[in-house]
This record gives structure tokens, C-alpha cells and sequence, in this order.
């Protein structure tokens, strides 16, 4: 029988470029590096090694969703044929952690290997082989996907434009779909927030302490389906 720590998925929250961090938590899993992970998207911006996280990513051939600030970096940041920052693009450098990730690149041919596998990201992956004990399989995204799901499939402009919203920036609480498991992030919780058919796993790896608003930042895997929980508190210098 194959051994229970290798049935298991490592679901990753919001990094926004904290790679010594990441990196920390990695080391705790159980086969490290070498354990089947998924990210929920936010792997930029904020910190200073954004691009290092990608290429982790990359080079490990994990998985991950677009979170909304990958979508800030295609949506304004440089591309091949339009170099210049928008006004809109300045906002996201200054006040969204753009500088930050655009310093992090060692290059543009860097920049752009990048921005390639930013663009491909899908916004949600399906894990049909991992099921709760329910029977409910994963489902990854970046927010809570419960209250779209329905427009997933949908061909229609405006149902598409709905769903992608919803998954990308939305901070509604998740909602009980019987066949899923909803794993994501980008609504920062002091604990993991669980249910029987979601966990919010964004605990604010950017953050510096605060006592009143985030008292704990760190980063967050969920081990699924037995759902135990690992943690890592920011390490950045």
C-alpha cells in the first residue's frame, strides 16, 4: 500500500514574493520540495523575490491559479509591444507592491519568461483524485469559487466576466456546493478558516505584526484531504 503521506496534495496561500518564507515552509512538509503542491494564487508583489517564487514554481513544475495580483501584472504591467505604465499602471507600482516585483527580475527576457507563465495560469484547477471523506474533490482558486461555480462552463460575456471576478477579487464568504472541496485565499484570516466544504488559507504573509489586525502573519499549506495544517511566520529580512 502506497504510504498516506504520498496520497496527499500541499494546497500553498498567498506568498506575494516571501520566498525565504516559502521556501522555510516547503522544508516542513513531509516529502519537502518533493510533495505534490498547488498555490492559490498571489505569488507577487509586496515582497522583494517575487520572481524567485515563480521560478521555483517553474523549475519544481508545481501548480497554481491567477490570483489578483497576478492579474494587476498582466493587466498594467510592461508587455511586448507596450512598455509604458498606464496611470492605472503606477497605481499598482506604488500602492499594490509593483515596484517590488518589477525590481525583482533579472532582466527583461526574465521579465517576460515570467509574465508567459503568469498568462497561462488557469483561474481554477480541479483535483478530482483527492476527495474528503464526503466524497467531496478539491478545487482550487484564488478566492472563494462556491457562489460562481454554476457560470464555470459558460460561453456567455457577462457570466464570464461575473465568474472571473468572483474567483479573482471577491472577498464574499464561500457557499456549500455538495461535489467540491473549495480550497483559497486572498481574504486574510488570523486561522485557517475551515468548514465542511472550504478553508480560506490566506493567514497574511506580508504582513508585520500587528496586534490588533494581524497579529500572526504567515504563510499557510493545507495537507488535503486529512487537513492538517502547516504554518510558516514571515522570515524576510
Amino acid at each position: 500500500m502506497q504510504n498516506q503521506k504520498n496520497n496527499q496534495i500541499y494546497i500553498i496561500g498567498d506568498i506575494h514574493g516571501c520566498y525565504k518564507t516559502l521556501l522555510a515552509l516547503i522544508d516542513k512538509l513531509p516529502n519537502k520540495k518533493d510533495s505534490k503542491i498547488v498555490f492559490a494564487g498571489d505569488l507577487i508583489d509586496r515582497g522583494k523575490d517575487s520572481a524567485k517564487v515563480i521560478d521555483l514554481i517553474m523549475e519544481n513544475n508545481y501548480k497554481a491559479v491567477r490570483g489578483n495580483h497576478e492579474e494587476m501584472l498582466l493587466e498594467y504591467g510592461p508587455t511586448r509591444t507596450e512598455q509604458e505604465f498606464t496611470q492605472d499602471g503606477k497605481y499598482w507600482i506604488v500602492n499594490n507592491g509593483g515596484r517590488e516585483t518589477m525590481k525583482s527580475f533579472k532582466s527583461e527576457e526574465h521579465y517576460f519568461k515570467c509574465y508567459d507563465f503568469i498568462e497561462n495560469l488557469p483561474l481554477y484547477l480541479e483535483f478530482k483524485d483527492y476527495k474528503t471523506q464526503d466524497n467531496r474533490y478539491l478545487v482550487v482558486s484564488h478566492s472563494s469559487i462556491g457562489r460562481v461555480w454554476h457560470l464555470r462552463n459558460s460561453q456567455d460575456r457577462f457570466d464570464k466576466e461575473d465568474f472571473e471576478n468572483q474567483v479573482l477579487w471577491s472577498r464574499k464568504s464561500s457557499v456549500d456546493i455538495k461535489e467540491i472541496f473549495n480550497v483559497y485565499g486572498h481574504t486574510i484570516f488570523e486561522e485557517p478558516k475551515m468548514t465542511e466544504f472550504s478553508c480560506g488559507i490566506d493567514l497574511g504573509s506580508y504582513h508585520e505584526k500587528d496586534p490588533l489586525k494581524i497579529p500572526n502573519p504567515r504563510i499557510c499549506a493545507l495537507e488535503f484531504p486529512s487537513m492538517r495544517i502547516f504554518t510558516q511566520e514571515n522570515i524576510e529580512d
